[in-house]
């Protein structure tokens, strides 16, 4: 029975009152806060219910009580007792993780409304799409409808207590009778989701369970967050490739929320995003405008109530479109998040907060340079933030419903407006496999695709449209027909292009594109080619991903800044200004249903992810690259096609069938043994390798640098071994050396922590590589293996002399966060370029640099004072003028390099061999005014010219150099093949 007395009645604010008090779980809200100040009358107490359990009564303790974190499945055991014990409440399940866990939703509303979920459902889904709602249906819809709020907890897993203060705002939705609760009771439709990150959120728990049992020893890092990947699991919002993302994302289609909220813990005490700029520009100013007013209120609400170190700005920029929040902007919602001051364990610690708690113009109300800070103060924050979100959006029902509305109007008015129309996919491009892999991911994003009946050629327009005059309003687009569709490939024809840079018209007199003849400023687009339109809801989301960024070099870059998804996925797309694009008569398109398709084929190489599929689909099959030209049935074939007999149904291949298979000497596209090893340090990129490798189906053995250490005969085991990124900050000796020397950390699975030995296992994290495990990939390079590394751990193997001849040069200007460069093909008979153009881009994070060579003359001097300009030459006086000697090249160890005659004999003994000579693959573009192509660079001059992709042979193999990641967060599918050619070309990369 629930106890509660007069002092508890009379502390609780008016605005409470009709709310009786759960004395108990009242008296421990407070022990657990550490200061009054911590906490304000919205949470400062628990209402009492006979028929509801709360988290208390549930749990056993409090959210944020001291010494207790809640597994997921415990979490949602509550949420869906809430459920049962009221019909305020329903829970939805919405997919499972990686790991088979479950992930689900909670709506909580009044009961009128949960009896009526689906059709407001229904409301917000149509006014998400304005086209076949008018204006006057639109008004009563937002008249009828309720807006829906959508938080999300734990995302990442070290940020422990959102899904305990989410059971504790649940239930006080539930059950509070206050007015400012039945307000948003009655106006407002809340969805949680708990956890986002369950797999993590669990072995999160395991390692405080592992804590409390060994407190004299210290705790294994948290090194496996998800399945794959840790704090990135906020960058997946382009790709969508984990299952956290795209359940979340079928979640929002579900319900169409107007705010979409992630719950996040760092800085102190609590920041309400907006950001620094720059913001994104396909953003409608409407959305930022909102986020704005939105936290305004809130740092305003919670700063009169006398809580310290609630600010916005100065956190963030607002410009990369990966974070999960997209999901509500990319979709017409406001998309929101919280950091409050993170506190990993439930605990009660002295911290120190230093620089954030500095005073300035966007902190007035800075956090305290010194506290006393528990799990249950960062509960308080969070819930009374969210508290005042909520009610806001209650006192503001239609306006939130009326903005949705409006800015999915303002998205499908953008051909009209800022444009651009539509962008455009010629349907016979080289590499249709990563084409319709794109297609796929808009699909997801629930953006429409369309594909042309018939051929067409149009004037791309710039700049964008002016908007019509009245009498053009009959000149609608040409209505698509969502009922049939072309096959996936039909059509052919070049596309024809003009500069369309150039079209630009000028006031001042010069030549407009109109005055241009047709073939410099036309496209023409073969049948079957596909179109994203502008004059849909989710165009801007479509043109955030599609347009050129530029990013100015003194801007503060949150995260990458350059991600056209044409460029990184290596297809040819047109952006198209002009809306007469939009009349051209198309069909909603969906992806084919795979069929069998099986024969003989001649395929032509063009650097696809396609190709990888089907080698490693269909790994008995006979897949060959003929060495040169040949004639087969009347059809000429240049050298490096492929030739493959078996099974293509279900990818996209630009391919001829053959009758027989030609006599024509090939080389054997071959399915390697392939080990995938990672550290114990760090495993974040290392698991978009391996989310790449099993997109494309590749097999492989999941290995660490412990298990190199102590397997001295690794080419009995493997032909590859991939050595993916380590980001390791420190320097590249920890890969040797591992972690400080200590008691062990182990990470297995044990009745304490069941969780954990995920996905790899080890007794103790400490050890590293070693210098035996160095010894051990030197000796299956030697032996024939192949040794494929990346970014910092190819910056290892220079410094661990596994590589010769090549070393990282030390930027001093360049800046590059998250750009795509341009980069040029510099040895075509590799196998490793094997079907890329001339140029390629790629993706670039700012570091390394590499040189290649053995001899590196230092920049020359400035000419001694004398006569003449700087550029003249210092000429003796009294004898016949002896210029300098232009320096030799190429440079010792590079093809076509001869000694001079004046060097001394010695110099053999440091020479390459022919045979061993470390060998540029790709790199990047000569000029520094040419490198970048979107997103920021600073001192591109240090990087222009400079290798890209090295191969370095050592004994019977090779070691794989790479400047850049080509397996990054699911999105650079054009640079798949450098990594997959040298994998199925592992044994003839000579």
């Amino acid at each position: 029975m629930k106890r509660w007395f007069a002092a508890f009645l009379l502390s609780a604010s008016a605005a409470f009152s009709q709310d009786v008090v759960d004395a108990t779980y009242t008296a421990a809200i407070r022990e657990f806060t550490t200061e009054p100040r911590f906490m304000t009358e919205l949470v400062d107490h628990l209402p009492a219910s006979d028929t509801v359990p709360s988290p208390l009564e549930f749990n056993g303790y409090i959210a944020g009580a001291n010494g207790h974190l809640t597994y997921a499945e415990d979490v949602y055991r509550y949420m869906r007792a809430l459920e049962a014990a009221s019909p305020r409440v329903r829970v939805f399940s919405i997919g499972r993780s990686e790991e088979g866990r479950e992930m689900i939703l909670v709506a909580i509303s009044d009961e009128a409304t949960i009896s009526n979920l689906d059709r407001y459902r229904e409301i917000t889904r149509r006014l998400s799409d304005p086209r076949g709602v008018s204006e006057e249906e639109a008004r009563r819809l937002i008249a009828e409808g309720k807006p829906i709020y959508y938080a999300t907890g734990a995302m990442h897993s070290p940020e422990t207590a959102s899904p305990e203060m989410l059971m504790e705002l649940a239930f006080r939705l539930t059950v509070g009778e206050s007015p400012m609760i039945r307000s948003i009771r009655e106006n407002v439709i809340v969805l949680l989701t708990p956890v986002i990150e369950v797999d993590g959120r669990n072995r999160m728990v395991d390692l405080w369970r592992y804590r409390k049992a060994n407190p004299d020893l210290p705790t294994p890092p948290l090194i496996y967050w998800g399945h794959h990947v840790a704090h990135d699991n906020n960058r997946d919002n382009i790709s969508l490739a984990l299952n956290l993302s795209r359940n979340v994302m079928g979640a929002y289609f579900d319900f169409h929320p107007q705010v979409f909220h992630d719950l996040h813990e760092s800085v102190p005490f609590l920041y309400v995003s907006t950001g620094t700029g720059p913001y994104n520009p396909a953003l409608d100013p409407l959305v930022i405008d909102e986020w704005h007013r939105m936290a305004y209120n809130e740092v305003n609400e919670l700063t009169r109530r006398g809580l310290p170190g609630v600010w916005t700005h100065g956190f963030y920029d607002g410009w990369a479109p990966s974070y999960m929040f997209w999901i509500g902007l990319g979709h017409n919602s406001i998309g929101r998040f919280y950091e409050t001051f993170g506190h990993r364990w439930p605990t009660t610690e002295n911290r120190v907060v230093r620089s954030a708690s500095e005073r300035t113009w966007y902190r007035p109300n800075p956090p305290l340079p010194q506290v006393r800070w528990s799990l249950r103060n960062n509960v308080n924050y969070q819930q009374s933030a969210l508290l005042l979100a909520f009610a806001d959006m209650a006192e503001k029902r239609e306006r939130f419903l009326e903005n949705f509305w409006m800015l999915s109007k303002r998205s499908v008015a953008k051909p009209d407006n800022e444009g651009p129309a539509a962008y455009v996919f010629t349907a016979d491009q080289k590499r249709l496999g990563q084409l319709h892999d794109l297609l796929g991911v808009f699909g997801a994003h629930g953006v429409e695709v369309h594909q042309v009946t018939e051929a067409f050629t149009i004037d791309p327009g710039w700049p964008p449209p002016r908007p019509r005059d009245d009498e053009d309003d009959e000149e609608k687009p040409a209505k698509a027909d969502d009922e049939s569709r072309l096959p996936d490939e039909v059509g052919s024809g070049e596309m024809e292009t003009a500069d369309a840079s150039d079209t630009v018209a000028d006031d001042a007199g010069e030549e407009t594109a109109e005055e241009r003849p047709a073939e410099q400023r036309t496209m023409t687009f073969p049948a079957g080619s596909f179109v994203i339109r502008m004059d849909q809801p989710y165009s801007r989301l479509a043109d955030a991903l599609l347009d050129v960024q530029y990013v100015r070099s003194d801007e503060r870059a949150y995260d990458d800044t350059g991600w056209p998804l044409g460029w990184l996925k290596n297809v040819e797309s047109a952006r198209v200004a002009n809306r007469e694009v939009l009349s051209v008569p198309m069909t909603r398109w969906q992806p084919a249903a795979s069929s069998a398709h099986r024969g003989i084929f001649a395929l032509e190489n063009t650097a696809d992810t396609a190709l990888t599929k089907l080698r490693f689909r269909n790994p008995a099959a006979r897949m060959s690259v003929v060495k040169s030209e040949f004639e087969a049935e009347g059809t000429k074939f240049p050298a490096g096609t492929i030739l493959y007999d078996g099974d293509i149904g279900g990818l996209h291949l630009r391919s001829s069938p053959l009758t027989r298979l030609p006599s024509v000497e090939s080389v054997p596209l071959r399915t390697p043994r392939i080990a995938l090893m990672h550290t114990w340090i760090r495993t974040q990129d290392e698991g978009w390798y391996r989310l790449a490798l099993e997109s494309m189906g590749v097999p492989y053995d999941y290995i660490s640098t412990q298990d190199v250490a102590r397997t001295p005969d690794l080419r009995r085991y493997y032909d590859v071994i991939l050595f993916p990124p380590a980001k390791i900050s420190s320097s590249t000796g920890d890969i040797v050396n591992g972690l400080p020397p200590g008691p062990p950390l182990p990470w297995k699975k044990s009745a304490l922590t069941p969780n954990l030995g995920v996905p790899d296992e080890t007794d103790d994290m400490r050890p590293g590589l070693g210098l035996a495990g160095v010894q051990n990939l030197a000796r299956f390079v030697e032996g024939g293996g192949l040794l494929i590394t990346a970014l910092d751990t190819s910056t290892w193997a220079i410094d661990y002399g596994l590589v010769r001849w090549v070393e990282t040069v030390r930027a001093q200007k360049l800046k590059a966060p998250g750009s795509i460069v341009l980069a040029a093909v510099t040895d075509e008979e590799s196998p490793i370029a094997a079907g890329y153009d001339e140029t390629v881009p790629l993706f670039f994070g700012g570091s390394p640099i590499f040189r290649v060579g053995v001899r590196h003359e230092s920049p020359a001097a400035p000419r001694q004072t004398g006569r003449g300009g700087k550029d003249d030459p210092d000429v003796p006086q009294g004898r016949v003028f002896v210029p300098l000697p232009e320096r030799e090249k190429p440079e010792p160890g590079e093809e076509g390099f001869q000694y001079p005659e004046d060097m001394p004999s010695n110099w053999e003994a440091y020479m390459p061999r022919p045979e061993d000579r470390p060998r540029v693959i790709v790199s990047f573009a000569k000029k520094a005014d040419e490198l970048l192509m979107s997103g920021m660079l600073e001192g591109g001059e240090e990087l222009a010219g400079k290798p890209a992709v090295i191969l370095s042979p050592r004994g019977r193999g090779n070691i794989l150099l790479m400047a850049v990641n080509p397996m990054w967060r699911m999105n650079t599918d054009g640079s798949y093949a450098l990594v997959m050619n040298a994998i199925m070309n592992w044994d003839s990369l000579r």
